[in-house]
């Protein structure tokens, strides 16, 4: 679908811009440019995203977007930073995006100079990267089934959520049509050393309900994967840290004096 891809405005020339995407090709991201070139145009790995922001989409349908300008999200895993600018572009959000990989951050920061958004993009831990209570809307979109510790990001994320903000998921889980609280260690499935576990859908949203997540939604469920191990699949999910009660803001309150 044409709203699935990403178009970024620049006043470069399209030679000028060429010179600089060459350094990073091959690309697995399709970005396409207000000046006619695009990263179709380099060398690509397979697979390759024509449809970058086909899990954004998605996660518009619950997520109130369209209200949230000044708003702070936090991408994680945020790749070539195509969320995060896109957030910033369309809906005015103040955008974080945190990666490992310095390619990434590179590019990231290239493309937020490009457009002119004024993004941060930082090395950071998708487990461990804290700022409590700062993030309206945290993405989590394909980073959670390569971490060592997922619950921990799971719980982290929760603590750095607002009251009321939103958490957006996308992952693999394992989903066994005998078992629904079997996951899978996928240590190294296809020759990925960052790859580690698919929590099954039963089990992942038990532990989103545990950390104190609520209106837990899944939006899209979509599998088997080519190349993957049987029962593996693909799921998006949205879900919010609840607000305080009443009774529960008075208590806070009390407490603080």
């Amino acid at each position: 679908m044409a709203d699935d891809h990403l178009t970024l405005p620049t006043s470069l020339s399209p030679e000028a811009l060429k010179k600089q995407l060459e350094k990073w090709q091959p690309w697995r991201i399709q970005v396409d440019f207000s000046n006619g070139v695009s990263t179709r145009d380099f060398a690509r790995q397979d697979p390759f995203n024509d449809c970058p922001l086909f899990k954004f989409k998605v996660v518009e349908r619950i997520i109130p977007f369209a209200k949230m300008a000044g708003k702070k999200l936090l991408d994680i895993g945020s790749n070539v930073g195509h969320n995060s600018i896109h957030a910033a572009i369309k809906y005015h959000l103040a955008c974080t995006g945190i990666d490992l990989v310095p390619r990434h951050l590179e590019i990231s920061r290239f493309f937020a100079e490009l457009t002119h958004v004024p993004i941060e993009f930082l090395e950071g831990n998708a487990e461990t990267f804290s700022r409590p209570g700062e993030f309206d809307v945290i993405l989590h979109f394909g980073t959670l089934y390569h971490l060592p510790n997922p619950l921990l990001s799971l719980q982290t994320s929760f603590g750095n959520l607002r009251p009321g903000g939103y958490l957006a998921l996308e992952t693999q889980v394992f989903d066994h049509p005998e078992d629904s609280n079997l996951c899978y260690f996928m240590h190294r499935q296809n020759n990925d050393r960052t790859n580690f576990w698919a929590l099954s859908p039963s089990v992942l949203f038990t532990i989103l309900a545990f950390y104190g997540f609520t209106s837990i939604t899944e939006l899209a469920r979509f599998g088997p994967i080519e190349g993957l191990a049987p029962n593996m699949k693909r799921i998006i999910l949205t879900a919010r840290k609840p607000t305080p009660s009443f009774k529960e803001k008075v208590r806070q309150a009390l407490h603080s004096r």
